[in-house]
């Protein structure tokens, strides 16, 4: 299988490996999968839409396409409002399902964070885009993966959250082991 894997910070991030943890992550899941990250760290959906040629219809065709977006657009200090995140998510997917037919795209929400160390983010905003997300999944029957909500439901967000910068947001291993399994559970059916 050959798997496209795009969004932001949380999808980019190495911490500490040669190569995007979530990568490695899955890997070790589906040894027989080969990885296409395309990932950029900072980026929101309006930029992502800006790039989407480069990031996903002018590499070669995966068999499955997972797009995690929303962490930066709910961000406090740069917000993009719900409703134009709403839009920019409708024609990403709108974008991408005439290349991948619907059941091969999973779109992941962001993540949960532990509010007592992220200040520009926090759950009830993270709820409510991960819900946005989970909106147009159902009406373009793509996948959807809660990963907020499988965060809060784990608890202990506070090792969930804790990877090399600490900051209650991007994670470190315990982080990626659970969103590799919600991947793998989806990427495998």
């Amino acid at each position: 299988m050959k798997l496209l894997l795009t969004g932001d910070s949380i999808i980019a991030r190495k911490e500490g490996l040669q190569e995007p943890h979530i990568n490695n992550d899955i890997k070790k899941k589906i040894p027989q999968v080969e990885v296409v990250n395309t990932a950029i760290s900072g980026i929101n959906s309006g930029a992502f839409l800006a790039m989407l040629a480069d990031l996903i219809l002018k590499k070669p065709r995966g068999d499955k396409l997972a797009i995690l977006l929303g962490t930066n657009d709910l961000a406090l200090h740069k917000q993009v409002p719900p409703e134009r995140f709403k839009q920019n998510i409708e024609l990403l997917v709108a974008s991408v399902i005439c290349q991948y037919y619907p059941p091969n795209v999973v779109l992941i929400s962001p993540p949960a964070v532990d509010e007592r160390k992220q200040k520009k983010r926090n759950n009830k905003l993270v709820e409510r885009y991960a819900g946005i997300i989970n909106e147009v999944a159902h009406v373009y029957q793509v996948k959807f993966v809660n990963l907020y909500q499988a965060m809060i439901n784990a608890g202990d967000l506070s090792n969930l959250c804790r990877g090399e910068l600490d900051d209650g947001l991007h994670f470190g291993a315990a982080g990626y082991d659970l969103l590799a399994n919600l991947l793998v559970e989806q990427l495998t059916r």
